[in-house]
């Protein structure tokens, strides 16, 4: 399963997952989890993903 976390200014902030497996379907959430991310604390957002058992 693969996770997204959400790290503000070194903070993690939120975790999302994605509800599809599809990687079409993953990368099309993440454009728009990207964007809303973006709005909501600002410029200084970073995405790391990572893969959980």
């Amino acid at each position: 399963m693969i996770v997204y976390d959400i790290v503000v200014n070194g903070e993690l902030k939120e975790t999302i997952q994605p509800r599809k497996n599809r990687l079409k379907e993953i990368y099309a959430y993440m454009l728009e989890q990207t964007r809303l991310m973006k709005a909501k604390y600002g410029e200084n957002v970073v995405i790391t993903g990572r893969i959980v058992y």
